[in-house]
């Protein structure tokens, strides 16, 4: 899961939480990145109510699957960093970084972040 599908979750957005709710149901292994997790994190700490987001931050976060950047990961990032560069398509290292994590795993990726992640040759994505 992008964190933008994780923040909506946090905010209760209804169609997250219905797509969160088909997820349970189904049986389907919900992670997200350690990336996606600093993300989660840095709102949370960068908010007025820092400590009650940061309580609701490792309440979701300590529920599902975080996703740890190792080598193969980190090689991929690095592959779809650069080959995107060398595009004149860059993409923020920080979404390279989960897309390189999601390529590793084999992970298809929950976004809305499309425009970004669509430019990622053999990453798999579903909007929310």
């Amino acid at each position: 899961m992008d964190t933008d599908f994780l923040v909506a979750l946090l905010r209760g957005h209804p169609e997250a939480l219905e797509r969160a709710e088909e997820y349970d149901s189904s049986g389907v292994e919900v992670s997200t990145t350690s990336m996606n997790a600093f993300e989660i994190y840095l709102g949370a700490f960068r908010s007025r109510e820092a400590s009650k987001n940061l309580k609701e931050a490792d309440d979701l976060l300590s529920s599902i699957k975080v996703l740890d950047l190792n080598l193969e990961g980190a090689r991929r990032a690095g592959e779809v960093f650069s080959e995107l560069l060398r595009k004149g398509m860059p993409i923020g290292l920080r979404d390279a970084i989960i897309a390189g994590i999601a390529l590793a795993g084999g992970y298809t990726l929950v976004t809305r972040n499309v425009g970004h992640f669509r430019r990622v040759v053999g990453l798999s994505t579903e909007t929310w």
